[in-house]
Order: structure tokens, then sequence, then C-alpha cells
């Protein structure tokens, strides 16, 4: 406040009326700030968002994840997942695999009609290598 009466002085404007500081201090507080208001959500991948934990049991589920002519597991750039669920859904295959209940070079045939989780030619994010 002193300040404020010192440069008034200075430019010559004694006379003019200064609200006191308190009366600008009944204002509501400023909302909370996000790093960037128009950031996109971040999506979670497909596991995530239905609370699925892959399983060595679940073939079907497994082998949508997988190419149906060399039977290798889809990077998870393709797959969209987490890189918790890729690593759980690759232990998942591997003991599926010796378990005996997946084939190892190729898809099982009565699996190759069920409906896709993700189109293998449009990744849903770019590579990261």
């Amino acid at each position: 406040m002193a300040w404020l009466s010192v440069c008034l002085a200075r430019r010559g404007l004694r006379g003019l009326y200064v609200p006191p500081l308190e009366s600008c201090a009944k204002d509501e507080p400023l909302r909370e700030l996000r790093q960037n208001p128009y950031e996109r959500p971040k999506s979670k991948c497909v596991l995530c968002r239905y609370g699925i934990t892959p399983d060595y049991k679940n073939a079907r589920l497994l082998s949508q994840f997988l190419s149906s002519f060399s039977g290798r597991l889809y990077q998870k750039h393709v797959t969209g997942l987490c890189e918790k669920q890729q690593r759980l859904l690759k232990k998942a295959i591997e003991n599926s695999r010796r378990a005996g209940l997946m084939p190892v070079l190729a898809k099982e045939p009565r699996f190759l009609k069920d409906p896709r989780l993700f189109d293998p030619m449009t990744p849903q994010r770019p590579n990261p290598y």
C-alpha cells in the first residue's frame, strides 16, 4: 500500500482514491490449474479397462493377440496394451503352450473367426523403434 501511494505521488496523482488491499483479498480461490487443459485423458488398454487378467487356461482370449500366420505375439504398439498387461500376456501364452493348450507355430483354426479386439494392419500407436 505504501509503495502504491509513492508511485501515485511521483506521477502527480496524489488526490485519487486507492482502495485498501483487504477488499481484493475476498476473491474466490483460483481453480486448480492443470498442466495442459486441452490434453486428452489417457486411455486404458482393453484388458485394464475391463479388469481382465490373462490366464494360461483361457486359450481363446490369448489367441486374440497372436498372428494367425506365424503364431507370434503382436507387439504392444499394435495391440494397444500397457506394459504390464503385455508382460502378463506373454507369460500366460508361454505357460499355455507349455501345458499343451495352444499350438506354437499357428493359431488354432477354431479361433480364426473370433471377433478381433484390434486391427493388426493399423497399429494403435506409432512404432517406438
